[in-house]
């Protein structure tokens, strides 16, 4: 009688479970590091030079590159491997309108239906973001920054209805927070001179009061800003970064 090859060679969900902790943990950390700009935009991602950087082997990297490529942070073409997805003028101002189309509904569909819960949960996410400065430089308090500025953000969309709205809109959020990251690293001050801060709040006091055309007014002026000054600066990104066509 012929065994499974389960029966001759048993699964060991231990070691399942640890590949996909590994697999996962190598994902988020090559994914902060391409969004904080430790790789620079276009820059090869060499196979050998990743598993000595993050202590890691072959299939658990593969699995982590092949998931930043579903979200356009890597980009991968035939056998010639891995690249940081390249940053142009172009990609900027796509993904600035785009985003706008897309929080946009997401924001109207939230402060036509949000409840109390929602109240409750965007004043939470503004007060958080309000509590801490925008940071002018990289470190501990820009990374812990970024992440209730993201929860502000995805606070604001959270009532929409949408799963699909809410997806994109986090996508998209991660491709400008990446622009974002990299026109505070090489940005001179004069050009990033701005008051984000009341920037969020203009946003946040138009949705809690529900005034949509308010809010997305705010939002459509903030996304704008930050997609010029992105533009303006990357000249000043060092060596990969392409020109737009």
């Amino acid at each position: 009688m012929k065994r499974s090859v389960a029966e001759i060679h048993p699964i060991n969900s231990d070691q399942t479970s640890a590949s996909r902790t590994i697999a996962e943990s190598a994902y988020r950390r090559i994914r902060q590091d391409i969004l904080w700009g430790r790789f620079a935009p276009g820059s090869p991602l060499r196979s050998d030079e990743l598993r000595a950087r993050y202590g890691i082997g072959v299939s658990p990297l593969r699995e982590a590159l092949t998931r930043l490529v579903s979200e356009r942070l890597v980009t991968s073409v035939g056998q010639r491997g891995f690249r940081v997805a390249p940053l142009t003028a172009y990609d900027v101002e796509d993904t600035m309108q785009t985003r706008i189309i897309i929080e946009q509904e997401a924001l109207i569909r939230s402060i036509r239906h949000g409840d109390m819960a929602w109240e409750t949960a965007l004043v939470a996410a503004f007060h958080a973001l309000s509590r801490h400065p925008v940071p002018k430089e990289p470190g501990p308090a820009t990374e812990n920054w970024a992440i209730f500025h993201r929860q502000f953000h995805m606070a604001l969309l959270s009532a929409c209805g949408s799963q699909w709205l809410m997806e994109l809109a986090g996508l998209l959020f991660d491709q400008a927070e990446r622009q974002r990251i990299l026109r505070t690293k090489f940005g001179p001050q004069k050009i990033l001179k701005r008051d984000t801060a009341r920037e969020h709040k203009q946003i946040f006091e138009a949705a809690i009061s529900r005034d949509a055309k308010a809010a997305v007014r705010a939002l459509d002026s903030h996304y704008r800003t930050t997609a010029e000054q992105v533009v303006s600066v990357l000249s000043r990104i060092p060596k990969v970064v392409a020109k737009r066509a």
